[in-house]
């Protein structure tokens, strides 16, 4: 048997690739950037693979690419769609189906020569005008063959673009509204093909990913009624914070949505999962994709990757249920790449392919569009935080390796930052509140990977850890990324 390096060293000769060398990322971790060519103009919307070689990659220019990531041949499967921004593929049937800004298509090649010749509308039940802030995301799928979607909210305020015709829906003075039916809302598009609002109050779910259990987790971006990004736990008729789509909820069409007050609106809302703090980790996430590559891509198997398109950056987030409901840790992972990271998805081997687009706002690395791959090299175990979970007396911080004993006992080791963020009309918030902290005491796992930190906690607060230089592993490994940030909506009883 070849060994794995080999066998990857020959796809990146085969594929056209280069080797990218970003300034943070984990040891035994490699990115690789694929060379497009020029004819392509390939701003990733969506990715998904049809069999062990071929990935399908939709595009904002409307476009559907064949890519074959043995030989690096590129092969046009469809276009003419109004800016495609993810895909769904049933392997037993090959169809496509593709989430376009006015509807969900299923793409058919009925005539087995490559290319898809029949485009057939699945389900076009929300409004859309001919604001550009109105993107619509998706999709994913059940077990049950329902497929969910999250819709864009409008960008409008007074006098913007000298036209007053997306203010109807503006809540408390805010720049984003509603000026079509079920903008800021996730839908459920049932095997019948009935659509289905699900729920609401989102502003830019650019996002969204569902793991085998059936559960379903959004990102959205910093702006209003968003203090910053972050990442949300869907529920049937859960309300996430944007007032706007209360504009569709049938028991508060008609009624003056400005007359509930900003607090009424607070105790309304689910609090997101995770905070991602801007600016700091994040400007405006895309779409999270859990690892459940059984270890081919690392220690961090049952995690979500999650990339951002500003910061052109990739971070880790892990999850864990307390009282009921979602909150976890997010880190950063590996930073930057070539452009903005907008899409993911894990291949045959492990491999984690990114797409990227740099169009509109610009991204760190400058470039307009890409498409590169993280690989890991199969044997060699970065010192990195695996994880952090809450306990009834502090925080347990997990480690990929063993860590020194006489730094990881030493209080002095760990920096808390403790702090809440507003939510507001206004677009983002700052960090308030804030509370510095070391833990009152550390203990070690008797195989020196868990530090037990005890610490006072307080519900409904971000805990931003940042650990010394000082702590590194039983063999003098540094931790890849220092700082970490646990969002604490709940606490143990």
């Amino acid at each position: 048997m070849k060994p794995i390096q080999f066998i990857l060293a020959t796809l990146v000769l085969a594929s056209g690739v280069s080797a990218a060398r970003p300034m943070i990322k984990p040891a035994g971790y490699q990115v690789d950037t694929i060379n497009i060519p020029k004819e392509i103009t390939l701003g990733v919307g969506g990715m998904a693979f049809l069999d062990k070689t071929t990935m399908l990659i939709c595009t904002r220019e409307g476009e559907v690419w064949k890519f074959n990531t043995g030989n690096g041949k590129w092969n046009l499967y469809a276009d003419g769609l109004h800016e495609s921004l993810g895909l769904w593929i049933d392997h037993k049937k090959n169809d496509v189906y593709v989430m376009q800004r006015p509807e969900l298509t299923r793409l058919v090649d009925t005539n087995k020569d490559g290319k898809a010749d029949l485009y057939e509308t699945v389900n076009a039940g929300w409004g859309l005008t001919d604001n550009y802030h109105e993107y619509s995301f998706g999709p994913v799928r059940d077990s049950k063959g329902n497929f969910y979607g999250t819709l864009n909210t409008s960008l409008s305020w007074p006098g913007w673009a000298g036209s007053d015709k997306w203010d109807k829906a503006r809540v408390h003075d805010s720049k984003m509204g509603r000026a079509a039916k079920y903008r800021g809302w996730s839908f459920q598009v049932t095997p019948q093909g009935k659509f289905v609002p699900f729920s609401m109050g989102m502003r830019s779910p650019a996002g969204i990913v569902i793991n085998q259990a059936d559960e379903i987790f959004y990102t959205d971006n910093q702006g209003d009624w968003n203090e910053t990004s972050s990442l949300h736990h869907v529920v049937k008729g859960r309300f996430h914070g944007h007032p706007s789509s209360y504009f569709d909820h049938p028991k508060f069409i008609g009624k003056d949505l400005n007359k509930i007050s900003i607090e009424d609106y607070r105790k309304m809302r689910a609090r997101p999962a995770v905070f991602i703090p801007h600016g700091e980790l994040a400007n405006s996430p895309g779409e999270p994709v859990y690892d459940y590559t059984g270890g081919k891509f690392g220690p961090f198997a049952g995690q979500m990757i999650l990339g951002d398109q500003t910061r052109s950056n990739l971070m880790r987030i892990h999850v864990e249920k307390v009282a009921g409901e979602y909150q976890g840790m997010v880190v950063n992972f590996i930073s930057p790449m070539q452009t903005g990271c907008i899409r993911g998805v894990f291949g045959p081997d492990g491999s984690f392919w990114v797409g990227q687009t740099g169009r509109g706002w610009g991204s760190v690395g400058g470039k307009q569009f890409g498409l590169e791959r993280v690989r890991w090299d199969g044997s060699t175990r970065p010192m990195a935080i695996h994880h952090i979970s809450l306990t009834k007396t502090g925080f347990d911080v997990h480690f990929t390796l063993p860590v020194d004993a006489e730094a990881g006992l030493n209080v002095a080791n760990y920096d808390i930052l403790e702090y809440e963020y507003q939510y507001r009309p206004q677009y983002g918030s700052p960090k308030s509140k804030q509370k510095k902290m070391k833990p009152t005491a550390v203990k070690l796992s008797k195989d020196r990977r868990i530090a037990h930190l005890s610490l006072p906690l307080v519900a409904e607060k971000v805990y931003q850890f940042n650990l010394n230089g000082n702590l590194r592993s039983y063999a003098g490994a540094e931790i890849a990324n220092r700082v970490a940030w646990y969002t604490a909506n709940r606490l143990h009883k």
